[in-house]
């Protein structure tokens, strides 16, 4: 089992590899606990071989604001800005990367990452709907669709939900938390408004998923990372309203814009990560939902 990570804007892939701690297990020291060591003890009797394979953007970036001091350069992106040309640009390298490396079973995607992944088989299955998907499953960190690309592919979206997008884009650089949110939503009980946010709603942080065609929603299986002090929480939302209820899992993680690291959480998500291989795997997962 093959599965591509594929990191944030201003890391690398080495950078997201440490980040997820995941390495080899000779590499293990001082019980330190990592994804993969987790991970391999929860899958190895049921897929006996996997392999996390790590790439770098196509584009030098400067550092995320979030990045520590000390993972040293280079940084990457996988695109800059967000117009439209640019995302299509991202798209035709990972086109390119799943042709020269792939066949890949499954990706793990961090913030830019989860926007280049979700965009792209967006724009696959809306444009080539009768491709199969170019992953069996995903899990998406801290991330979501461009609106750029939602608005290039016919979805309406108001200037309510492009507003807040900036906004949290915004606080994002400057390193505030998800205070951005309680203007409208109030989310003294933030759980509940996520949750109803996620099924079929009408107004998922001002996003009509009701209005979006069964053709722009993604049909493997996914799970859905996100902090509840993250500003791009809504954007996690959003794209966990567009995957197959049914086959999608949704995790709180508790934090900001990171990767996780605690033990327990790290367990948490090498099951959720489990889960979504075996499902993704199962006899006939590639004709349902189409």
């Amino acid at each position: 089992m093959k599965i591509l990570c594929l990191h944030g804007k201003g890391t690398s892939g080495r950078i997201f590899k440490s980040q997820t701690g995941i390495c080899t297990a000779s590499s293990l020291h001082n019980h330190q606990l990592t994804w993969i060591a987790s991970l391999r003890s929860k899958l190895e009797t049921v897929i006996p071989e996997f392999e996390f394979d790590f790439v770098d953007g196509p584009q030098p970036s400067s550092p995320a604001p979030d990045t520590p001091l000390f993972y040293e350069p280079p940084h990457y992106a996988f695109y800059e800005g967000t117009d439209i040309s640019a995302i299509r640009a991202g798209h035709k390298w990972l086109r390119g990367t799943l042709e020269r490396n792939g066949p890949y079973d499954g990706v793990l995607m961090f913030s830019q990452g989860c926007a280049l992944v979700s965009s792209y088989m967006l724009y696959q299955q809306w444009y080539e709907p009768n491709a199969p998907p170019p992953f069996h499953f995903a899990m998406f960190i801290c991330g979501g669709v461009p609106i750029t690309a939602l608005k290039d592919l016919g979805v309406h979206v108001s200037k309510e939900v492009e507003d807040l997008d900036a906004r949290t884009k915004k606080q994002l650089l400057e390193k505030t938390t998800a205070e951005v949110t309680r203007d409208r939503w109030q989310l003294t009980d933030y759980a509940s408004v996520v949750r109803r946010a996620q099924f079929d709603s009408d107004d998922c942080f001002g996003l009509n998923l009701n209005k979006i065609p069964a053709e722009l929603k993604i049909r493997i299986p996914t799970v859905h990372v996100f902090g509840e002090k993250d500003p791009r929480l809504p954007a996690s939302i959003q794209l966990a309203g567009l995957c197959d209820p049914y086959i999608r899992k949704v995790y709180n993680h508790g934090g900001g814009h990171e990767i996780p690291r605690a033990k327990d959480i790290s367990e948490e998500l090498a099951q959720l990560l489990q889960w979504c291989a075996i499902r993704g795997t199962w006899p006939g997962q590639d004709t349902m939902h189409r």
